[in-house]
């Protein structure tokens, strides 16, 4: 009887492919190597329809271990600092994974400027995520309370000058890797953010403390621990705001 109380305790734990948050299926929904999006220079609206006397550009992946995005628009090639391109309702978001932020790409028909995404945006992206800002990292350390028999998702947010070239969670291996900052827990944990696992000065490493809290404590408590962040019931999911829906979500369901 214990085996199997253990076994079922393992599964609840550890089992199945679950994820803590969801995401629009339109941030997930990536831009490829060599894909065409098309930009309406009257209403400002990208899309992945093609459409007479629009703008077409293309996107390109760089060579080398950076991974960075060009965007070939007619003649011009603009070399962006982003690793990751998704059409959000009209708008061109994007992802960089050596800076740890997300920027609206907007383009004047000249040039492609970058405009960092707030917080409160990257929330809307990611409603069920917990978001720690590296400013309130204390001696490039936070703690933060995990639930006992809970999973939840926590994402670092860069909201600062520094560079995280090349940094990755030590130890640990999810299935989604799309996002280098966002971290998935069913156990408390430290978390550690390094470049390569160095241990110097050049390249500090980033620690979140994730401690046990009881779930009648934390529901006490709630504002105190997380803030605005709220765990996301279906109500939330409905009274989540979204960007407004100007064009189709940017979902592509076909190959190119």
């Amino acid at each position: 009887m214990k085996k199997v109380l253990f076994a079922a305790l393992m599964i609840a734990l550890f089992g199945g492919s679950v994820y803590a948050y969801e995401v629009d299926q339109a941030v997930l929904n990536a831009l490829k190597d060599r894909q065409i999006v098309d930009y309406n220079p009257a209403t400002k609206v990208w899309s992945r329809n093609l459409g007479l006397g629009h703008e077409v550009c293309t996107k390109h992946v760089s060579v080398g271990t950076g991974s960075y995005t060009e965007l070939t628009c007619g003649d011009k090639t603009f070399e962006l600092n982003t690793t990751y391109e998704f059409l959000y309702y009209g708008r061109l978001y994007a992802y960089s994974a050596h800076m740890l932020k997300f920027f609206e790409l907007l383009y004047d028909g000249e040039t492609i400027n970058t405009r960092e995404l707030s917080k409160e945006e990257v929330q809307q992206l990611f409603p069920d995520v917990k978001i720690l800002l590296v400013s309130e990292f204390k001696d490039d350390k936070i703690e933060v309370v995990l639930p006992i028999f809970r999973r939840r998702a926590f994402m670092i947010l860069n909201d600062t000058d520094r560079d995280f070239y090349k940094y990755q969670f030590e130890f640990y291996n999810p299935e989604n890797k799309l996002f280098n900052n966002v971290f998935e827990l069913r156990m408390p944990r430290i978390m550690v953010l390094s470049h390569l696992r160095s241990k110097n000065e050049l390249f500090p490493k980033l620690r979140v403390i994730v401690k046990p809290v009881r779930k009648d404590i934390e529901a006490e408590n709630n504002k105190e621990l997380y803030g605005n962040y709220v765990e996301t019931t279906q109500e939330v999911k409905e009274n989540t705001p979204k960007a407004q829906p100007i064009g189709d979500p940017g979902i592509d369901d076909n190959d190119f």
